[in-house]
């Protein structure tokens, strides 16, 4: 039978240790920016500098343009290995979401571009669409 990572709310167990994955925000940019490579890797220095990690995405390989879900996350075949080889040292690894969700914001190129002349443009354009729509 295969490993499964399972998703579920967090229940504390005495004698257990554990190591836990933060996820705290989702900045999105207009720039292109090279995507990681492997966010496992990144996730395993995480794990042993314990120092905080950017991982670098786009959604122009996403279907829909959607964030990948937790569906494709627990999938990935390398994150399941590292998790496997975390639980053999004797942690517990967790991903941690805040309850209220995972926040949104633009990223800094993002705003300086909204504020520019051609972001205006865009601005005024899609209001004009959106006037045409109803």
């Amino acid at each position: 039978m295969p490993y499964e990572l399972q998703i579920k709310p967090f229940e504390k167990k005495d004698g257990v240790k554990y190591r836990i994955i933060q996820m705290t925000d989702i900045a999105l940019h207009t720039s292109e920016k090279r995507p990681t490579t492997s966010f496992v890797s990144k996730l395993r220095s995480l794990l042993q500098f314990k120092k905080p990690v950017r991982i670098y995405g786009s959604l122009q390989n996403q279907p829909n343009g959607n964030v990948p879900n937790l569906d494709s996350i627990k999938n990935n075949p390398e994150l399941v290995k590292m998790i496997q080889e975390e639980e053999k040292k004797g942690y517990k690894v967790l991903i941690s979401v805040p309850k209220t969700g995972v926040p949104v914001f633009p990223g800094k190129d993002t705003v300086e571009f909204i504020n520019s002349k051609n972001g205006q443009r865009i601005i005024r354009g899609l209001a004009k669409n959106k006037d045409k729509d109803i």
